[in-house]
């Protein structure tokens, strides 16, 4: 067999089992909503490092935020007020505008002198409404000037499924978010010290005012009360729970362990749908923890995809050392995955920018393409395909190559056309005088 067909044999064999390995891909699942029993209408839970969703049920879905609004109520306060120490009045609006509402407070007053520090522990740990109408007079002016500044927040977070009518999430017709835009809020917001240190108390000890004694706010979240065994997670932090008729049971917490950082999120979970042995009550809690525990138990971040793997092997033109070229990720590829299955249960497939064929010269290293990291039929990454080695040009080969390309073409075959006819007119015109000058000298 001649060096030529033992090259195309290669290329041919190599081919052939990457697109083997394509079409076989180990059974498995990207998104794992299956693994547990999720009651809750909505659930997501997300690698804050890069995020990656591991549960991921109706995240997009609209829906009443109930009192996961006060987190945009604070994270707006917190960009716009410096001083957390200011002292703030509580208006006679702020206790009015709640009554018949049977709604959260904190047992605030009007004419009540308290700081923003203060008032944010009241919003974000005893989940009080008429903190958060105190807030937004505060540092809005008014409370549609400040609802202006939380939708601004949240169009800058790139929250696309979020509108606020109101700043402490009673049911009101065109108040929504989604889970996705409440991760997002909720990624911004623990990135302040203030707000994370707020959201991770179990309690508030609220001083004493001109108009209340010493009081202790309990907060909301039993999920980091150990006194909760049945919803208690020791490596949870925050963040909210929220509960309205529309909007159902909500809650959301941020879980790290082992350099693992998630933020778990259920919204519309309904009390009836408790079974035996649980507490209706704490039906949030159980499914957010369900979700936790599950997925420190099984997922891991493993390498998927490495440096020298071959991807795709192209053709290489103009190139006398050789006839085709591999193609490797630029580098190690990473993701998310099931701790008990390894980098064969994943696949890559070039993407449309890959050339059918490469030209000499390429260098190593060089991008030539990219490609689609997939797991279970699902994307996870993706990276780009480089050469794997150096290839050497051939200047007649590439000549050749330039002599086709133009022939190819109108533009070249009239140019050669041309060409043959000047170079027939010049020798014809050569013959001519040639002729001529021969009788001549026969004379």
């Amino acid at each position: 067999m001649g060096e030529m067909s033992m090259k195309k044999t290669v290329i041919f064999l190599l081919t052939s089992i990457i697109f083997l390995s394509i079409l076989t891909p180990i059974t498995c699942y990207a998104e794992y909503n299956d693994s547990i029993n999720l009651r809750a209408d909505i659930a997501c839970m997300i690698c804050v490092d890069n995020d990656e969703a591991i549960f991921n049920k109706n995240y997009n879905k609209k829906s009443a935020p109930a009192s996961l609004t006060k987190i945009m109520t604070a994270l707006v306060a917190l960009d716009r007020c410096e001083d957390l120490q200011s002292p703030v009045v509580i208006s006679q609006y702020a206790i009015d505008s709640l009554v018949g509402t049977d709604s959260s407070t904190a047992g605030l007053v009007p004419g009540e002198k308290v700081t923003m520090y203060d008032l944010l522990n009241c919003l974000l740990v005893k989940s009080a409404n008429e903190a958060a109408i105190a807030i937004a007079e505060y540092v809005g002016g008014s409370v549609p000037a400040f609802l202006d500044m939380m939708n601004k927040k949240a169009k800058d977070l790139g929250c696309i499924g979020t509108n606020y009518v109101n700043v402490h999430g009673l049911d009101q017709d065109g108040q929504y978010t989604t889970a996705h835009d409440m991760y997002l809020i909720c990624k911004e917001a623990m990135k302040n010290p203030v707000f994370k240190k707020i959201v991770g108390q179990t309690s508030y000890t609220m001083p004493k005012t001109n108009m209340n004694d010493e009081r202790i706010l309990p907060s909301t979240n039993f999920m980091i009360n150990s006194n909760y065994t049945d919803c208690y997670v020791p490596y949870a932090t925050g963040i909210k729970t929220g509960t309205t008729d529309d909007a159902g049971r909500c809650f959301i917490t941020m879980a790290s362990k082992n350099g693992y950082n998630y933020i778990a999120i259920v919204m519309g979970v309904d009390p009836e749908d408790a079974v035996a042995g649980e507490n209706a009550e704490n039906i949030a809690f159980i499914e957010c923890k369900k979700m936790i525990e599950w997925t420190f138990a099984n997922i891991r971040y493993k390498v998927v995809a490495q440096e020298n793997e071959v991807i795709t092997v192209l053709d290489v033109k103009y190139s006398w050392a050789t006839d085709f070229l591999e193609l490797v990720p630029s580098e190690d590829v990473a993701a998310l995955v099931p701790s008990n299955l390894d980098a064969s249960s994943v696949y890559i497939q070039p993407d449309t920018d890959t050339p059918e064929f490469v030209k000499a010269p390429v260098k190593k290293g060089e991008k030539i393409g990219t490609a689609t990291v997939y797991y279970a039929g699902e994307e996870i990454a993706t990276v780009d395909m480089v050469a794997s080695k150096n290839v050497s040009r051939s200047i007649i080969l590439a000549l050749g190559g330039a002599i086709e390309t133009a022939w190819n073409s109108v533009i070249g075959k009239i140019i050669f056309i041309l060409l043959i006819l000047l170079a027939g007119g010049y020798i014809g015109y050569t013959v001519f005088i040639n002729k001529k000058s021969g009788k001549k000298a026969r004379r």
